[in-house]
């Protein structure tokens, strides 16, 4: 039996995706009220026909933006589960519309990481993506996203994100407010959340270095079929530079990146639009570890990949 907890804000006029999400769950499952409460609100459960269980937990702000308060009762219930997650809306200046992602965590800048699963995103994006098929969203589309954690711009301690032994992840729809309101799309996520143990397979896994925060390499990479690849964790170039990724400064923040992937990783994957002592750094880190270093674009033909050798 594995065991799941996924962290909602139910507050509409806070997060109209968690609270959508949430509801999906309510209409479709025979939850269970856990026992726990949390903010006021009794907190559900449920058991699937392989005997895994899955929690859903709500919480007055989003788990996100206040670690710091939500961290002592999450160590307290759920600190021995297999995988965690958190609902969320996608928004920003940029951000593009009608999609459907899930990610890592972690604030690059800084060198702190959450522990990530890459079997269990894999299961989730994979899930995520045969649902959007299926509930006939042509117009959206699923990614990843470079590793992140939206507490750092709230004021949050980044330390903050390591203090939590589970693999987590933020699971979102976005962007403008009329897709944050889809019923259908809100309904793709809560299936997709009991699907995040289908597969136990490992797949190939690499640490993804440079690129643009949605890059489309990678989230294509994630979803093919062809040879079943997942992500440890993305840090892409903006933040690799923002951190001063050289040096030993960057090769420590890269191996303790490393470090929190659940079972290691294959390959090192980056990108050319690096600058050069980022770069260096980049290729140094490969050596040391003597992981294969590969470019992104070999990433295009997954089945060519030579998984012993820089490339």
């Amino acid at each position: 039996m594995k065991k799941a907890v996924y962290f909602f804000c139910p507050d509409p006029s806070l997060d109209e995706v968690a609270s959508g999400v949430l509801a999906a769950l309510k209409d479709t499952l025979p939850l269970s009220e856990s026992g726990l409460v949390v903010d006021g609100m009794p907190a559900y459960t449920f058991t699937d026909a392989a005997g895994n269980r899955f929690d859903f937990v709500s919480c007055a702000y989003y788990f996100s933006h206040r670690y710091e308060t939500y961290l002592p009762m999450a160590n307290k219930n759920f600190a021995d589960y297999d995988v965690a997650g958190y609902i969320n809306w996608h928004g920003g200046a940029n951000a593009p519309d009608k999609v459907l992602t899930v990610h890592t965590i972690g604030n690059v800048t800084t060198g702190h990481f959450a522990p990530s699963d890459p079997v269990f995103l894999r299961n989730l994006a994979v899930a995520i993506e045969r649902g959007r098929v299926d509930a006939g969203l042509d117009d959206f589309s699923t990614h990843t996203e470079a590793t992140h954690w939206s507490g750092a711009i709230h004021g949050s301690d980044p330390a903050l994100i390591e203090a939590f032994p589970v693999p987590i992840f933020d699971i979102e729809i976005g962007s403008e407010p009329e897709t944050l309101k889809n019923r259908a799309a809100a309904g793709v996520l809560a299936n997709a959340l009991l699907r995040v143990f289908d597969q136990d397979d490992r797949p190939k896994v690499i640490l993804c270095l440079g690129g643009i925060h949605f890059d489309d390499t990678y989230s294509k990479t994630l979803l093919q079929q062809e040879l079943p690849i997942s992500i440890g964790h993305f840090l892409p170039t903006v933040w690799l530079v923002g951190g001063d990724y050289t040096g030993q400064r960057g090769l420590d923040f890269l191996s303790h990146a490393l470090e929190t992937v659940r079972g290691g990783v294959d390959a090192i994957v980056y990108n050319d639009n690096m600058k050069k002592p980022v770069k260096d750094c980049v290729r140094e880190f490969a050596a040391r570890t003597g992981l294969p270093l590969l470019k992104h674009r070999r990433l295009h033909t997954p089945l060519d990949i030579g998984w012993g050798a820089a490339q």
